[in-house]
């Protein structure tokens, strides 16, 4: 099969990627293997690294986190799927024409969405779940801070948080240009960081109270706002680290605040987190996305063999919505 592998040449600053011929995977006894219809990229796979899974025994290292298609063969423990089920979800090896995922991990395509539709959906929109409802301790009526509201799971979290019910939504970024596609999303107010006072506008906004949930996409520079604008028992999510991974935290307006801070991955859960994650993503938003409350975003689709001119045009980072791959 064609398929994109992450290759160390000699003299390269960093891995690149190379459209190859390799053998077709083998499914475990877990496993689904699957016939990649569209395959998604996200600001992770830039890194190019094992946290793609890594090789195991010799076996090609081959990009790619997230994948929708259809079911070819299924390992002998499988329960629940069939031959020529459509599935979506992630995985590893997912730049390719096939590739396998553990059958707790794959989530049945509903009927209305696309192959792209259902592996955009995939990563961005479960971890924004994660982030909102399942640490964010979301509830209708709340009003949300989303630092970095342009990225990816930034659009999400806004998203989800309106189609759930949210009172004020305040995004943050870096180009008003992309805060101008946000706010046509239904953003409430876009600060540019640099320009405006955040806390300051989310005093205004909240009428000084602050806002229950901060969903944070920045990291390192973002956490004095996020503690400054965070309510009074209110939570902050940890998702990226756009802006570092180091900051200093004022242990005295955490604890006077009686403030959550949590941080959250998908690299360190248990197949059996993953899948219980999954589930409830799949019981509290795919209602959203059937009755048509909210919709993926899909910037544009490429080939499979362009994968690496795709990934230095997301390094520039002036799109909103997906870039998906087509073997």
């Amino acid at each position: 099969m064609k398929a994109v592998l992450i290759v160390h040449e000699d003299g390269s600053d960093k891995p690149r990627l190379k459209y190859s011929t390799v053998d077709d995977p083998v499914p475990g006894p877990n496993d689904l293997l699957v016939s990649v219809r569209s395959a998604g990229i996200n600001r992770i796979d830039l890194q190019r690294s094992t946290a793609h899974g890594g090789p195991t025994a010799g076996k090609p290292l081959i990009a790619g986190l997230e994948i929708a298609g259809e079911v070819l063969e299924l390992g002998r423990d499988v329960k629940g799927f069939k031959v020529g089920d459509v599935v979506m979800g992630m995985t590893t090896g997912a730049y390719a024409e096939k590739a396998t995922i553990d059958h707790r991990l794959a989530m049945p395509i509903p009927e209305p969405f696309s192959f792209d539709q259902a592996v955009a959906v995939t990563t961005v929109y479960a971890t924004a779940h994660n982030a909102l409802v399942t640490n964010g301790r979301f509830r209708r009526g709340q009003t949300v801070l989303i630092q970095g509201a342009a990225s990816a799971v930034g659009v999400a979290t806004l998203q989800i948080a309106k189609a759930m019910g949210a009172g004020v939504v305040i995004g943050t970024g870096r180009s008003f240009r992309k805060g101008e596609q946000v706010l046509r999303l239904g953003l409430d107010r876009f600060l540019v960081k640099g320009q405006d006072s955040v806390a300051e506008e989310v005093a205004r906004l909240t009428n000084d109270r602050g806002v229950d949930v901060v969903v944070d996409m920045v990291g390192g520079t973002a956490l004095s706002d996020n503690l400054t604008s965070v309510a009074l028992g209110g939570h902050i999510v940890n998702v990226g680290w756009m802006g570092g991974k180091r900051d200093e935290l004022d242990l005295d307006t955490l604890a006077r605040k009686r403030v959550t801070l949590v941080g959250v991955s998908f690299r360190t859960r248990t197949i059996e987190q993953k899948a219980e994650l999954f589930m409830q993503f799949q019981k509290d938003v795919f209602p959203l996305f059937l009755e048509g409350k909210i919709s993926p975003i899909i910037e544009k689709s490429y080939p499979l063999s362009e994968a690496e001119a795709v990934q230095d045009e997301i390094a520039q980072d002036t799109h909103l919505g997906k870039f998906l791959l087509h073997p």
